[in-house]
């Protein structure tokens, strides 16, 4: 994960955040997974401007781009090399999935609350229900953390689908850097752990 350089969306400078997921060389054999998701979330709202998926898992394949435009009401939607975009509805400041997730790190975090998410997932919208489990301390290759644990309610397509739940460890400081995330597939079991990290400016 890592937030990339300030670029110009439709006229709007956005932080662009990129996701890349990809499977290690023995779970290639059974699932292979290469995934690159990016959001484009407006500099001073922290809204979503701009959303790509690109996703590659097992025989699963799907390429969408959706560009938002709050201000009309509008968002396009690209399907993979569709050049004519479909035209969708959606109103007011919207969140993609990468979007949501920065919010919710510079949010206040309090054990058993919940935050929500007006959430918009290329062609599919829902109420982001992100629940705040507890706290606990977790050592990862990049050390060891004091951490909220968190869970957000996940609806759509992508290597965490709905057929599983997700969970995130996010350090209880300034940073609040996802060090570690699980998640219960119909396969079994995915983890992620953060190896290295780099802050913005070193």
């Amino acid at each position: 994960m890592s937030v990339k350089e300030v670029e110009d969306v439709d006229g709007h400078p956005c932080y662009r955040l990129v996701s890349e997921a990809r499977s290690t060389r023995t779970v290639d054999a059974i699932y292979k997974v290469r995934d690159k998701v990016e959001s484009w979330r407006d500099l001073e709202g922290g809204f979503s401007r701009k959303y790509s998926k690109h996703l590659r898992e097992g025989k699963y394949k799907d390429d969408k781009v959706v560009n938002y435009f709050p201000e009309q009401g509008t968002a396009h939607l690209y399907r993979g090399n569709r050049e004519v975009p479909d035209t969708m509805e959606v109103k007011g400041h919207i969140y993609d999935v990468l979007a949501a997730f920065y919010a919710v790190r510079q949010m206040p975090l309090e054990v058993g609350k919940s935050i929500y998410f007006d959430l918009h997932d290329i062609n599919q919208r829902y109420d982001l229900e992100v629940k705040v489990l507890g706290r606990e301390r977790v050592e990862v290759p990049a050390g060891t953390f004091d951490c909220f644990i968190v869970e957000p309610e996940l609806k759509s397509a992508g290597l965490f689908r709905k057929e599983g739940e997700l969970q995130v460890w996010i350090t209880d400081d300034q940073y609040r850097m996802p060090v570690l995330m699980k998640s219960k597939l119909y396969f079994g079991r995915v983890w992620a752990k953060l190896v290295g990290y780099r802050r913005g400016g070193e």
